[in-house]
């Protein structure tokens, strides 16, 4: 499986799941790029809609135990950057299963 199959299919997840805008991700094969973009999204969602942004976590069936270690660790300043992390982890399984799911198919 290439990354460059892989980015596309994240970069879609992440657009439908947390409307993380396709056109502002300048190199969409650039894991640290995308990831920039998603903390700033997780940031404005956590201030603006704390609820949604939990339901969301919920919808992409993030680990609730990670994430609540999260929520709850003594250095607040990091909580983006690791629910960004755990989302992006969790939407590259999803992604990684679909494509193998496709080519298992194909044979």
């Amino acid at each position: 499986m290439k990354e460059e199959e892989i980015y596309p299919s994240l970069i879609e997840k992440l657009h439908k799941d947390f409307s993380l805008e396709k056109e502002n991700l300048p190199a969409i094969d650039n894991l640290e790029v995308i990831r920039k973009h998603l903390v700033i999204k997780v940031k404005e969602l956590m201030s603006r809609d704390y609820d949604r942004f939990l339901n969301s976590l919920y919808r992409i069936d993030v680990n609730e135990k990670k994430v609540r270690e999260i929520l709850h660790s003594k250095d607040r300043t990091t909580i983006p950057e690791q629910l960004a992390d755990l989302i992006i982890d969790r939407q590259m399984m999803r992604v990684k299963t679909q494509l193998l799911y496709k080519q298992s198919k194909q044979r």
